[in-house]
This record gives C-alpha cells, structure tokens and sequence, in this order.
C-alpha cells in the first residue's frame, strides 16, 4: 500500500513508517505517529475520512499542463500500454 494514500502517514518519513508493529494478527500500529489501522480496513481501501479520500481521489484527476503534455506523448506513442495478464 503507498503510504502516500493512507490518512496520517501520508507525510511520514521512510524511518517513522518502518516503526511499524503488529497488533494482535490483524492490527498495524505506528507508536511515534499515533496511528492504527486494521489489515482488513487497508485491504478494503479505507485509508482514511470520506474528506481525505474524496481528495485523494480528485487528485488523481487533476488536468495539470505537465499531465496534459505526458498524456499526448504517451499517445503519439500508440497509447496506454496493454495489460499482461
């Protein structure tokens, strides 16, 4: 999972993130950053409030002159690569 998508360790650094520990079987607990989340929860993508992910989500969609620009490219280029299965 990015941690970048997860409410409350979406600014935490490499070292603070490996801080992690296991609670029970199912529980991750970060002590310096006052965090917990269940295994479950994170799987069924509930990273955070409906505010964060709302704008989690909007950011995804965002319509940048750099996107703009990469998505042209990518499409002079014959579009998105296939998917391997």
């Amino acid at each position: 999972m990015p941690a970048r998508s997860v409410q409350c360790l979406e600014n935490a650094t490499p070292a603070q993130l490996a801080e992690v520990e296991l609670l029970g079987e199912t529980g991750l607990h970060w002590e310096t950053l006052d965090v917990d989340f269940t295994i479950l929860g994170l799987m069924k993508g509930i990273f955070g409030t409906a505010k964060f992910m709302e704008a989690q989500r909007r950011g995804g969609q965002s319509r940048s002159a750099a996107k703009i620009e990469a998505s042209r490219a990518n499409g002079a280029k014959g579009g998105r690569p296939r998917k391997i299965s």
